[in-house]
């Protein structure tokens, strides 16, 4: 049953892991690389040294502003946001590398493919426009000033033809002359040389491509993920608790009588009447003081069937003994006891003799519906219905399922004491407390424990 168990918690975890990989909201990625070149006008430019690329993380934050961003959502006419955009967008410059690596996540893998191939290309024509519009402004404003020199040398030249060949101002307006002359040329040496920058931004090294997805896509890797996952929860949770079980865990006599619990000995199945155990036990009920016990109650703590009752009333009845041996797992004896308790028969309308000094209980319907019994067993009619059977026999001893169910917790108030049997290495110390304190509560007496040590882990049964 345990591995059915470890065999189900696996294929759902197998199931799930699958499931979730099939269909998970996945996000397609797609990249695209771009090289730079430097350029008048943005942060990577002629300016710096040839191996300065630092300004290059700021050309990624560039590249991530709102304006590149609306000019992609223009350019693939697509709905939405600069901000959501970006939110999907990354960019990484790799170490020493000219490059940017832009990564671009979508719900389908054509639109990352786009946008990916959009963001390089827009941001390379982004770059172009703003070294143009430098270029522009630097050209306007040396042409301005050429325009300006050009007038003073005309108005010079004008002043120096009003003047005769002997004028004393002559010489001064003829170096005026020249020296607007020399401005010029070096304003239109600036301007050819500002019209002479280069513009290329760059250039696409990758186009935009769809980067293959990691393996916690693939549902046959997430369907093993899961179902190993299955395994080790389960791996974890038996650990757990036998280790809980195991600090809790009855060994051996010793651990009887640290709980406070008079040990009768141990035995080992298949047990015999002539055992000196079932002795003990029988002289431990026989004299458990001046009132003895009429109702005997034989029961394993926590799991299986009697392995000491059948021997207990052989060793009783072979001390001549009169002893009336209720089964409560067995259907007639239950049924027997509901007409007593229905008062629908009478003691000695279900007392069958069956041996010398032994009788057992037959209903008097042959038929007779036992539902409810863990009730009936509760009542006080249960007790009475017992102790009349004692009156006709020296004692009643009745074999009980284990004591944590209800029939066997209901053993308890119907029997005058108790003989417990307990599986070392199965039955805990927390399970004997509860048994104890229930004995205590009901005013019951606990006669002692007898370990009984099963064959090959299977579970206490009749001898």
């Amino acid at each position: 049953m345990l591995a059915s168990a470890v065999g189900v918690v696996c294929a759902l975890g197998a199931l799930a892991g699958g499931a979730w990989a099939l269909l998970a909201d996945r996000q397609h990625v797609a990249t695209s690389t771009i090289m730079l070149h430097p350029l008048e006008g943005n942060a990577y430019s002629p300016g710096g040294r040839g191996d300065d690329l630092v300004n290059l993380e700021t050309e990624a934050q560039v590249l991530r502003s709102d304006a590149v961003a609306r000019a992609v959502l223009e350019r693939l006419d697509a709905p939405g946001t600069a901000a959501a955009l970006l939110s999907s967008v990354s960019v990484a410059v790799p170490p020493n590398t000219q490059l940017l690596e832009i990564t671009v996540t979508a719900a389908d893998e054509a639109t990352a493919v786009a946008r990916a191939t959009a963001f390089a290309e827009v941001y390379l024509e982004f770059r172009r426009a703003r070294t143009e519009s430098s270029i522009f402004g630097r050209t306007s404003r040396i042409e301005e000033l050429v325009e300006v020199r050009e007038d003073e040398r005309k108005a010079a030249l004008a002043r120096l033809a009003k003047l005769s060949s002997s004028a004393p101002e002559r010489r001064l307006v003829e170096q005026q002359v020249q020296e607007i002359v020399v401005q010029i040329g070096s304003l239109r040496a600036q301007l050819a040389t500002a019209q002479a920058i280069g513009l290329d931004p760059g250039q696409v090294v990758t186009p935009g491509h769809v980067v293959e997805p990691g393996p916690l896509a693939s549902p046959v890797v997430m369907a093993m993920a899961g179902g190993v996952a299955g395994l080790a929860l389960c791996l974890t949770v038996a650990a757990a608790r036998s280790g809980r079980r195991a600090a809790t865990m009855i060994r051996d006599l010793d651990d009887l009588a640290d709980s406070g619990v008079v040990p009768l000995g141990a035995v080992a199945e298949p047990v015999r009447s002539e055992d000196d155990v079932i002795a003990r036990i029988r002289s431990a009920v026989l004299h458990g003081g001046p009132d003895r016990p009429l109702v005997v109650a034989v029961a394993p703590l926590s799991t299986g069937r009697s392995a000491t009752f059948e021997p207990l009333v052989a060793s009783l009845t072979r001390a001549r003994y009169e002893v009336v041996a209720v089964d409560l797992e067995n259907e007639a004896d239950r049924a027997a006891l509901v007409e007593l308790v229905l008062a629908q028969a009478a003691a000695s309308d279900v007392l069958v003799e069956v041996a010398e000094f032994r009788s057992r209980l037959q209903p008097v319907e042959a038929e007779h519906a036992t539902s409810g019994f863990a009730d009936l067993m509760a009542s006080a009619q249960m007790r009475t219905c017992l102790e009349e059977l004692a009156k006709r026999a020296d004692l009643v001893v009745v074999s009980s399922p284990p004591l944590a169910t209800p029939v066997g917790r209901a053993i308890l108030h119907a029997s005058r004491t108790v003989v417990m049997e307990v599986a070392p290495g199965e039955s805990t110390r927390v399970e004997l407390a509860d048994v104890q304190a229930e004995i205590d509560r009901q005013g019951g007496d606990l006669c002692g424990a007898v370990a009984v040590r099963t064959l090959q882990g299977g579970k206490a049964g009749h001898a």
